[in-house]
């Protein structure tokens, strides 16, 4: 791959990346990408995981789908190429899991029904899922796709643009609402103590 196509892919990528955070500013972006990947431009605070074949790689070793975090404690996430040939585990679930409610996960893949991916990858661009697949992997862990319109039926044109940008988010968790409970009413009784003095 020329490096005048790589740049003409980060361009792209950038562009959508952005374009699918849109508004939304959160207070930071948890990032994780093949550590091969540069990372793309980003006005938010971020923390990065990299990712090799094995999982985590930096800047703690862990597997990709087993990931050191707790629940619900990411505002935040922005999935990058995690499903190249190479990459055995998906981190979906993990990243649902670590995503508060509310939170939104922006996810990035190569589209292999465009050029750019068989230049890049050869016979094994046809691994990385196509558009309508991108779509079922996410729906699997109830993230509400957040989709405009032209994203769907350019998405449905082979070869339109070489990167894959979807946009979702993990559904609010309602308000628990507990009834009130008076308590009964309580009398009390004398607190001083008795005295026996007679006033002179």
């Amino acid at each position: 791959m020329s490096l005048r196509s790589f740049a003409a892919l980060q361009a792209a990528e950038n562009r959508l990346v952005a374009a699918a955070f849109g508004e939304l500013r959160p207070e930071w972006v948890l990032e994780l990408a093949p550590a091969t990947s540069p990372s793309p431009r980003l006005g938010l605070p971020r923390a990065r995981i990299m990712l090799n074949e094995a999982g985590c790689c930096w800047p703690f070793t862990a597997r990709s789908d087993e990931l050191p975090l707790d629940s619900e404690s990411v505002p935040a996430v922005l999935l990058r190429h995690a499903w190249q040939p190479d990459v055995s585990a998906d981190p979906l679930g993990e990243i649902f899991r670590v995503l508060r409610p509310g939170g939104l996960l922006v996810s990035v893949s190569a589209n292999p029904w465009h050029p750019s991916a068989w230049a890049e990858l050869g016979r094994s661009a046809m691994w990385l899922p196509s558009w309508p697949h991108f779509q079922l992997l996410h729906s699997r862990y109830r993230l509400q796709l957040n989709l405009p319109v032209h994203a769907l039926w350019r998405g449905l044109i082979p070869g339109w643009s070489p990167i894959l940008v979807l946009s979702a988010s993990k559904p609010q968790r309602p308000a628990t609402i507990r009834r009130m409970q008076f308590n009964r009413p309580v009398v009390a009784g004398p607190v001083g103590a008795v005295s026996q003095c007679r006033a002179a």
